[in-house]
């Protein structure tokens, strides 16, 4: 390990030697050079390349195989959309561990398409500074364009990464695009993020397919695209289940998770309940004043069974409220589908008692 002066030392020979002024060098980047000084690493020398095994590549992928395949189809789209040459663009986990890649003829013959292959690992003890490396650091979007590479090999890199986050906001893969031409590079990223939100998206629906889902956007011509904030509502108004942009538009208010909807919005679930579940778009206002437009999202549809041992009607005790009957319904065609008591309190998030008040 160097000791803090040589650190230093060393970080202000790189930057004179790239023509970089200290005080003007992006400090995601600064201090990217500076773990990679303090781990051993010279910018001068080639990187060590670490490849994993065709067997380690396989168990990654089987592992991530549920995720892949949300990612794939993605990756081809990207692809498609990012003009040019010279470019390629990767599909890793949250560690940097490359999977899939797809690359553009040219592409394949030059450096680029060379080191960014599906086995090879970016991590910044490995790769130095690079996107897909700044990813795993930081959890956020990252551009290494250039010199800005620690290693001086990687200077005709350009590479353009993003996450993708879970509902815990937690980082379970990450889209990269890297090219040897620096142009467009914000425009280039802003694809990669259209990426990884449209995967977070789907993982999100996927994940709470059983509990309702709320989109959300101050602007309500954003409900139909992956912009809006996402929270998964269980029977009794709970947030189970918030995405990324849930939790940026929230920030401030409450910590989401396990929160009540009506300590979130000034507007009751139960008064507007109803209306959501017949896909009105509602507005409303949140604790600190922000107004929202608010929908069902189309993931979730009320299942009506032709089974007749259960009527598919409410109880006499939720009759006279529409909220209670259409939620009554929608538990008692929950246990329809799976004759288990237990599964429904647990896919609905209502209490066992509360089931066989609506049963009876």
């Amino acid at each position: 390990m160097t000791n803090l002066t040589s650190v230093e030392k060393e970080f202000s020979d790189l930057t004179k030697r790239r023509g970089f002024l200290p005080s003007l060098i992006d400090k995601d980047i600064s201090d990217s050079w500076k773990r990679c000084i303090s781990t051993g690493l010279d910018p001068l020398k080639n990187p060590k390349r670490t490849i994993l095994t065709s067997k380690e590549l396989g168990e990654l992928k089987e592992k991530n195989d549920y995720i892949r395949r949300l990612v794939n189809p993605e990756l081809e789209l990207l692809y498609s959309q990012i003009a040019g040459t010279n470019f390629m663009v990767a599909y890793s986990d949250s560690s940097g561990s490359v999977m899939d890649t797809i690359y553009d003829k040219t592409c394949f013959k030059t450096d680029v398409g060379k080191i960014v292959i599906p086995g090879s690992i970016w991590r910044e003890e490995i790769g130095g500074t690079n996107g897909l490396g700044q990813v795993v650091t930081l959890n956020k979007d990252s551009i290494v364009s250039g010199k800005e590479h620690f290693f001086e090999s990687h200077g005709k890199l350009s590479c353009f990464a993003s996450p993708i986050l879970n509902y815990e906001g937690k980082t379970i893969g990450i889209i990269d695009a890297s090219t040897d031409v620096h142009s467009r590079e914000q425009h280039t990223l802003a694809l990669v993020k259209l990426a990884t939100k449209s995967i977070e998206t789907k993982l999100f629906l996927n994940q709470f397919d059983n509990e309702l889902i709320l989109s959300f956007h101050p602007r309500q011509e954003y409900l139909s695209t992956n912009s809006v904030g996402l929270l998964a509502i269980n029977g009794d108004g709970f947030v189970v289940g918030s995405n990324s942009n849930a939790r940026i538009m929230l920030h401030g208010l409450v910590t989401l998770k396990s929160e009540s909807f009506n300590n979130i919005f000034t507007t009751s679930f139960s008064s507007i309940a109803n209306e959501l579940l017949q896909n009105k778009i509602m507005k409303i206002s949140d604790h600190l004043g922000s107004s929202v437009f608010i929908i069902k999202s189309q993931n979730f549809k009320k299942k009506i069974s032709k089974e007749t041992k259960i009527k598919n009607y409410a109880c006499n005790n939720c009759k006279g409220s529409r909220f209670k009957e259409d939620r009554c319904i929608l538990i008692k065609s929950a246990f329809l589908e799976t004759r288990n008591i237990s599964a429904v309190s647990r896919k609905l998030g209502v209490s066992r008692t509360t089931i066989y008040k609506h049963l009876n």
